[in-house]
């Protein structure tokens, strides 16, 4: 039996390493980060879609047409940090910090869990950005090792506890003006300026 390939669209800001891993099995990788609908998964013949730092909420309708599954990447350690900026909440509201591949429903990073890991930020030595670029590089890594499974589609995952927290992006704006260097500013001196 000749070895199966599909179709994968993959909806990112920063693609490359993911396409990368998907390549690997001789997967087609079709790249966007704007709008889609239903009639355009339905045109090219999606197979799967994977979503990775997407911007916009991924309709019903949209999941429906996708032939096989639809996967989110999340650099957040579900069911804490839905939504926006997920590790800068971890680490003001002493949440775990991680990463999370899960099945995209219809609500925001609701979906099941399939793959995560729990990562431990070094507050005196990370940044906002050195933390974020980490999570991305292990988010990578999970998704990299994992495709192998995940393209099979073959397991339903573990529903999220209940409680969890969420954030939309306007919740950051009253903490903009504390980020000294903006993403730059080192976690531990941020949250030692909010106890002064």
């Amino acid at each position: 039996m000749p070895f199966k390939t599909y179709k994968v669209l993959l909806l990112s800001n920063y693609p490359d390493n993911i396409k990368k891993s998907i390549e690997k099995y001789g997967d087609k990788v079709d790249i966007s980060n704007g709008q889609i609908n239903k009639e355009f998964i339905e045109k090219y013949n999606y197979d799967y879609i994977i979503s990775f730092g997407y911007r916009f909420l991924i309709k019903d309708l949209v999941l429906k047409a996708v032939k096989k599954a639809s996967y989110n990447l999340h650099i957040g350690y579900l069911p804490y940090n839905k939504g926006a900026h997920p590790n800068f909440w971890s680490n003001l509201e002493c949440t775990p910090s991680g990463v999370t591949i899960h099945n995209i429903d219809e609500g925001i990073d609701t979906g099941n869990i399939l793959f995560q890991k729990e990562i431990i930020i070094d507050q005196k030595v990370h940044s906002f950005a050195s933390s974020y670029r980490l999570l991305i590089n292990e988010i990578e890594r999970l998704f990299d090792i994992n495709w192998c499974y995940l393209r099979e589609n073959k397991f339903n995952g573990w529903p999220q506890k209940k409680g969890g927290t969420h954030h939309f992006k306007r919740d950051l704006d009253k903490y903009k003006s504390l980020l000294k260097n903006g993403w730059e500013t080192n976690i531990n001196d941020f949250l030692k300026s909010l106890r002064d």
